[in-house]
């Protein structure tokens, strides 16, 4: 049963002998979503098309529960999230002024926004894809994008309180989308968008960001997006890469994965050893080093995922394109689930 805007249920049954959680639902427009290890709440943005209550505002939401406890006003268009693995903060890019600002998620209040820019060739700069620096909540990499250009890939650079350093990584390179490595001199990247889908190791310094190494085709697939642990590269098309070697470790074999990188998304399950797959109306967990599939189900979601966030152990947070945001608990070991939700 779908239900009104904004509210949501919770119900369980039961299947055979293994229990199905069926997931919670909240009904909101949202353009990405992560989760905060530091206040154990799910964030995200929130297009201006969701109306007055909540448009082009930053959202916490209790996993728990589903409910939206409090939000904030962040600017116009915000997009892509990231957060902090080790403080109280969140950066968020907005689409509408290409820029990126901070929220402070104690006070739940947005600081000052900093600009990302401009080509003299092609006009704004936009966040593609955004990495808080471990240890330096006031650092941030911002993988920089053009609209209306292809490939819209247009560099990367290093952010210290909102002041750029000098030396960036150029348009050229080719990085779509970004991670930190074991250490935080070390940031990976990806090239999603032409057929060399190039994978990138790049070096942080002082003075900027600057790229060592660059290895074709390690990972493939139009829109296919990174997430990083330590020097593991996890590909969303399913492709896992060990960072100081450069060489593919195993391959998740993900149904219903499209090439083009249309809705798929991905999250770590550090308290299974899981890696969690949301691809469209799929949903699925694999043992992060036998790459064996050990929890399976589909939903009657619609629309693409436009982001996924692990959100405690067996939890996972999904967003669609279809103003739908599903929470799916007791994703469980060594259980494997089909069926759906109305």
């Amino acid at each position: 049963m779908r239900i009104g805007f904004h509210a949501v249920t919770l119900a369980c049954a039961l299947a055979g002998s293994s229990a199905q959680a069926f997931p919670i639902q909240i009904n909101i427009p949202v353009n990405d979503i992560a989760f905060s290890t530091q206040t154990g709440m799910l964030y995200a943005t929130v297009p201006s098309q969701a109306g007055l209550t909540y448009g082009n505002r930053l959202i916490e939401i209790d996993p728990e529960t589903g409910a939206i406890t409090r939000s904030v006003f962040v600017g116009s268009e915000p997009n892509v999230i990231a957060i902090s693995p080790d403080a109280d903060v969140a950066y968020v890019g907005l689409d509408g002024a290409g820029a990126v600002r901070p929220v402070d998620l104690v006070t739940i209040s947005a600081g000052t926004q900093f600009s990302l820019g401009a080509s003299s060739f092609f006009g704004t700069y936009y966040a593609n894809d955004i990495a808080v620096l471990p240890g330096s909540p006031g650092t941030v990499v911002v993988a920089l994008r053009v609209n209306g250009v292809s490939p819209s890939y247009s560099g990367v650079v290093v952010f210290d309180e909102g002041v750029p350093r000098p030396v960036s990584v150029s348009a050229t390179s080719g990085v779509d989308t970004i991670g930190f490595g074991l250490l935080p001199e070390t940031l990976y990247g990806y090239n999603n968008e032409t057929s060399s889908f190039d994978l990138l190791r790049m070096t942080i310094s002082d003075s900027g960001v600057s790229v060592a190494k660059s290895v074709p085709a390690l990972i493939t697939g139009y829109g296919a997006r990174i997430l990083t642990d330590g020097d593991t590269i996890f590909g969303t098309s399913g492709a896992t890469v060990d960072g100081t070697q450069f060489h593919l470790i195993g391959t998740y074999q993900i149904s219903d994965y499209n090439y083009y990188g249309y809705g798929s998304r991905m999250a770590l399950d550090k308290s299974y050893d899981y890696v969690q797959f949301a691809v469209d109306d799929t949903i699925a967990a694999y043992d992060r080093e036998t790459f064996i599939p050990t929890y399976v189900t589909t939903t009657a979601a619609s629309g693409h995922v436009v982001g996924a966030a692990n959100c405690g152990a067996a939890c996972l947070a999904v967003a669609y394109t279809s103003s739908l945001i599903l929470i799916f608990h007791d994703i469980v070991h060594d259980e494997i689930f089909a069926g759906t939700f109305d």
